[in-house]
């Protein structure tokens, strides 16, 4: 992180899990507007994008795509929002945490985020951040490109990409019991949060 986010702060804080590293700082994901219709729709179709030291991102210089442009780029009021973050890991096999500091997000504009208020960036299930071949580096990579996403959603309410659902219902339907859990603990689903979403379903069904 000192090398790719220098003006990050470093700290650590303890919890009842445990010693966390925590960084803190900020970052404007979006910094020209050169190349950002082709940026926002390779997001939208989850193709990669290239990050600069500091978190600048960019459409990939080697993208052969064809690209199309989308209506809800011309609400877009401030692409180049700058966002104050701070990055949460412990070192093990659960999964990084971030939460935007500033601007504070407000109730009714909360998507995709956690009970604690950290965001979502990927389903943990999908493996695409693994603790054992990936740092805390690559998971900025993909906190980046939830930033990009929250500010179409905030300026021009779209929430580009696919969407991952949160229901109970869903996650049942979707993640193997031997699959990692929805919530980054690396855990199995089933030795994790799959007895609780059980009993959550089974008392959407008999509640009165």
């Amino acid at each position: 992180m000192r090398d790719y986010y220098p003006a990050f702060s470093f700290s650590f804080l303890e919890t009842a899990a445990g010693q966390q590293g925590v960084w803190t700082g900020k970052v404007q994901p979006i910094r020209t507007m050169d190349g950002l219709v082709d940026l926002l729709n390779d997001i939208h179709h989850e193709r990669p994008y290239y990050i600069l030291p500091g978190g600048e991102v960019l459409h990939h210089p080697v993208c052969s795509a064809v690209h199309e442009h989308h209506g809800w780029v011309e609400k877009l009021s401030n692409p180049h929002a700058v966002y104050e973050l701070e990055v949460r890991y412990g070192g093990g096999k659960r999964h990084p945490k971030a939460y935007v500091r500033d601007p504070a997000l407000s109730e009714e504009k909360r998507r995709h985020t956690f009970d604690d208020g950290s965001i979502c960036p990927y389903a943990p299930w999908h493996q695409v951040w693994r603790w054992e071949e990936h740092t805390v580096v690559d998971y900025m990579a993909h906190a980046l490109g939830w930033l990009i996403k929250w500010t179409v959603w905030d300026q021009a309410g779209v929430w580009i990409g696919p969407e991952v659902g949160h229901d109970p219902r869903f996650l049942l339907r979707n993640i193997g019991p031997n699959k990692p859990c929805w919530c980054g603990s690396s855990d199995k689903y089933k030795k994790c949060h799959r007895p609780t979403d059980e009993d959550s379903v089974r008392g959407q069904t008999y509640s009165p």
